[in-house]
């Protein structure tokens, strides 16, 4: 078959043979069975940003982060370099999930090489050496179908020991193997302890191996192994061997909020002392009241005087004041103007120094505020010219005298 542009790059060098057929396509990658080292294999050939139909991605993104602090920046602020390590961190992930949960004992397929957006890994066959059918594909008998359910149960177990939750786990997603099922597809798996919506993805993967079930089993009830699981892993005491019953009791404490608040006051206030040792602003940090600032002093009356039959008793002593030692200077007036202290002022009126007359206050204490009439103009129509007054009268026209006659 034509090779896909995709590939092309991996046939060049030499990775792949040949390309022998598509084999399936999901929302999110081509699989493409190929021809490498003399063996069939399989070559996951990712989807473009747009071309993805899977939804609420921000759910699976949280908690990921990338070594170079520059990339992981440009990530968090979306631009175009930001965008293009966001698409290549998405697809990476699924390699270093298979490579951790292999490590961890999960039946997942054995990885080879990763490169231009290009997974090439592990065929999985059935008993007759053909790919594997999916198990949403596959029939089974009631024995089958509890016996595949509980072996789910288990590797899923396996996955939360390792601080993995794969997010998308259901029936299309679990190949029948020739010794069991295989699961795949990990770009969406979550880290159980970096992820805030971990618990709720693990439960909802359980759900659906349930559903599974029910396909089979119509009278099987659900049994509580999310919830179980889950609170064995928050205690530490989950492992691999760990036997599960299905019964979960939910607890009835009640939850101490004081305690989990003056945990993240004492943080916050450890974080704002670092940053002020460090001469760093505290963005994000609860805002404190300043202390209110000290009252202004009241301006010294020593060497003054507000009496006025007092003022020749400051112009006998000038030398008091003189250096440093003899206190305020008292303030010079120029003519006409009267001390900022000084009393009532008692000099009799006349017409000529009489004080204007203030305008009345209003109650609020403002001024009253004053509008001018004004007359709206007479507007005219263009196409109408005004109408004359019915009394208007042409002025007199200026008769000449008559001629005298000859």
């Amino acid at each position: 078959m034509q090779i896909p542009s995709n590939l092309t790059s991996l046939v060049d060098e030499g990775l792949i043979d040949e390309v022998v057929r598509p084999l399936m396509s999901g929302k999110e990658a081509v699989v493409f069975l190929v021809r490498s080292g003399g063996e069939l294999r399989v070559a996951k050939v990712y989807k473009e940003a747009q071309n993805r139909s899977f939804k609420n991605r921000a759910a699976y993104t949280e908690g990921r982060k990338v070594r170079n602090s520059r990339d992981q920046r440009a990530m968090d602020k979306r631009s175009r370099h930001g965008r293009a390590q966001d698409e290549a961190a998405w697809r990476s992930t699924e390699v270093d999930m298979i490579y951790r949960l292999r490590d961890a004992g999960v039946r997942v397929p054995t990885p080879y090489h990763a490169i231009d957006g290009v997974l090439l890994m592990e065929l999985v066959t059935d008993a007759d050496g053909s790919p594997a059918p999916r198990l949403a594909e596959t029939s089974l008998d009631r024995d089958q179908a509890t016996w595949v359910y509980h072996r789910l149960i288990g590797e899923v177990t396996r996955m939360l020991c390792a601080g993995v939750v794969h997010g998308d786990l259901s029936d299309f997603n679990v190949l029948m193997s020739a010794d069991g099922p295989v699961i795949i597809d990990f770009p969406q798996s979550v880290d159980a302890a970096k992820n805030q919506n971990a618990k709720q993805l693990l439960l909802r993967d359980v759900d659906n191996l349930h559903r599974f079930l029910t396909r089979f089993v119509p009278e099987q009830r659900r049994a509580a192994y999310g919830e179980e699981m889950w609170e064995l892993y928050a205690s530490g005491a989950l492992t691999p061997e760990t036997r599960l019953t299905g019964r979960h009791r939910v607890s009835e404490r009640r939850v101490d909020t004081r305690a989990v608040l003056d945990l993240i006051g004492d943080a916050n206030y450890d974080e704002r002392k670092r940053r002020e040792r460090q001469g760093l602003s505290m963005r994000g940090a609860p805002k404190t009241t300043p202390s209110p600032a000290p009252a202004p002093e009241a301006p010294t009356t020593e060497g003054r005087t507000t009496d006025p039959r007092d003022r020749p008793r400051q112009a006998e002593r000038p030398a008091a004041h003189a250096g440093n030692g003899g206190g305020p200077r008292p303030r010079q007036h120029g003519p006409g103007r009267r001390p900022q202290n000084a009393g009532p002022d008692k000099r009799p009126q006349h017409a000529g120094n009489a004080p204007a007359q203030r305008p009345p206050q209003h109650p609020s204490g403002q001024p009253p505020v004053q509008y001018e009439a004004r007359q709206r103009p007479q507007r005219h129509r263009p196409d109408h010219r005004p109408a004359q007054h019915a009394t208007a009268q042409r002025p007199a026209q200026h008769e000449a005298p008559p001629r005298p006659q000859q």
